[in-house]
């Protein structure tokens, strides 16, 4: 992606020097040049110190404050990229290029607030920009804004047709909106006939015919009036039983997840498609086939496609990251923490890289180390709330039970139903002697263990399709109080 930005700055960053009150020289002119030929031969150090003499030569000049900003950017230094580009907005707020380096800049250095806030300012100077449309579209899908996304990269592919990573990144946030539609679905009406259906949909794409007709024929007891249900069981060779209709007035709103899920998947399917016919043989291509053997497990062949990927283009994001679940998945503990630390090479303020680092960690009994690595991402912008699971149980371990109140209790207001939880806790509270929380939170586990006994099959399906590392953290809760 920062390839992206990187062909903007090429194709448009001719340098225009001011006139008038600010009088410029030969020696400025030279400088200017000396500034564009480093920046075409990837010399960003060097066309950072042209660009510093011509600032202090030209102090008034927003323009060279935009192409200072924009040489530290590509010379990796952020925050003084981010003091030049105030400098050139605080000039002229109207220049473009300032706000779209500092959504860049502010992107990478994982604040998307404030990345949001400036690419908004790019998008409205320069509403026909695809590569503004998109990096605001990324910089939403940070926020879990996915149908602001959306319509950033639905516009982005409308302005760049040809683009692999916009159709890559719309497909991928239809993909989002159908699992949130999922889980939504699942917290509605667990056991209704939509989940069933899902569920069986599931299972049919992996060819187990035998438990998709038994979800079909659970979802028609529940909903005969579903005429697809009784197509799908008779061509599976089952027979329909007769049902009885459900709550109507719930009927409307799991129908509309249900459709929305649909949707959703059909979307992401053709904008995937599009990549495929773009160029079928580019690393977007092999980053489509690995995520989807990553989501059925299918782990060997994830690992290839995601290697592919490498090979291709090492510098995608996430995709060290990706890999390494799928390595810590197949029990490759000590290459999947290697793909960890490359990630956060590539991405030092990624909570994500960082908290998978002290996942495999704490796997492999290296404590001190995955402290570190937790306490890192918990002090990250939207850490995943796993870190203070992990962190929970790492202080179980280590004694240190005040603290692991501390992150259980964080960690159960927000996840209610993780039974390993509220044993943690428990074990936490014994620890400091305090009888009737514990007594709470074991009272808590065992309606939480119930409750996942009595989860249907439809909803394990479904979790189990949402979730991309439960084995990896079923290993982990194994293996993580011994």
């Amino acid at each position: 992606m920062a390839m992206l930005a990187k062909l903007l700055v090429f194709a448009s960053m001719a340098i225009s020097l001011p006139m008038g009150a600010q009088v410029v020289t030969q020696d400025m002119a030279a400088h200017a040049r000396l500034a564009q030929d480093a920046e075409r031969r990837n010399d960003f150090p060097a066309a950072v110190h042209e660009y510093q003499l011509l600032a202090s030569a030209l102090p008034k000049s927003a323009e060279v404050q935009s192409n200072l900003g924009v040489a530290l950017y590509f010379d990796d230094q952020l925050r003084p990229a981010l003091a030049a580009f105030h400098r050139a907005i605080a000039l002229n707020s109207g220049l473009m290029a300032p706000h779209l380096f500092s959504g860049l800049a502010w992107y990478r250095l994982s604040n998307p607030d404030a990345a949001v806030h400036e690419l908004e300012r790019a998008v409205r100077i320069n509403s026909t920009d695809p590569i503004a449309h998109t990096w605001l579209g990324y910089a939403y899908s940070a926020q879990s804004r996915d149908e602001a996304a959306l319509k950033e990269f639905q516009e982005a592919s409308k302005l760049d047709p040809k683009n692999i990573d916009v159709w890559y990144a719309l497909g991928n946030t239809w993909l989002q909106i159908g699992k949130e539609s999922t889980l939504k679905l699942l917290v509605l009406a667990p056991n209704g006939a939509r989940v069933w259906e899902l569920a069986g949909e599931q299972c049919q794409m992996r060819g187990d015919r035998k438990a998709a007709l038994i979800d079909f024929q659970e979802a028609a007891k529940r909903r005969p009036d579903i005429t697809e249900l009784n197509e799908r069981i008779v061509s599976l060779g089952g027979r329909v039983a007769p049902g009885h209709v459900e709550d109507a007035q719930s009927q409307k709103v799991e129908d509309a997840l249900y459709e929305k899920a649909h949707d959703a998947e059909r979307e992401s399917d053709a904008a995937f498609q599009r990549v495929e016919q773009l160029d079928p043989n580019s690393y977007r291509a092999h980053q489509i086939m690995a995520t989807a053997f990553a989501s059925e497990k299918q782990d060997a062949q994830a690992i290839a496609e995601y290697r592919e990927v490498l090979k291709l283009k090492p510098d995608v994001e996430g995709i060290h990251e990706a890999l390494g679940e799928a390595l810590v998945r197949s029990g490759k503990l000590a290459e999947g923490l290697s793909e960890f630390e490359a990630e956060m090479k590539a991405q030092p303020f990624s909570a994500s890289a960082h908290m998978n680092a002290g996942r495999a960690l704490l796997m492999l009994g290296r404590d001190d180390e995955a402290g570190k690595m937790l306490n890192a991402a918990a002090g990250m912008d939207r850490p995943p709330l796993e870190t203070y699971l992990l962190l929970g149980k790492l202080d179980v371990r280590r004694r240190e039970y005040r603290g692991a109140v501390t992150m259980l209790t964080h960690y159960t207001s927000l996840e209610t139903g993780n039974s390993t939880a509220y044993f943690l806790l428990a074990m936490a509270y014994r620890g400091l002697g305090e009888r009737d929380q514990m007594g709470r939170a074991i009272a808590q586990y065992k309606k939480t263990s119930e409750d996942a006994k009595e989860r249907s099959g439809a909803q394990k399906e479904l979790q189990a399709a949402q979730s991309d590392s439960e084995d990896g953290e079923q290993s982990l809760q194994q293996g993580s109080m011994e």
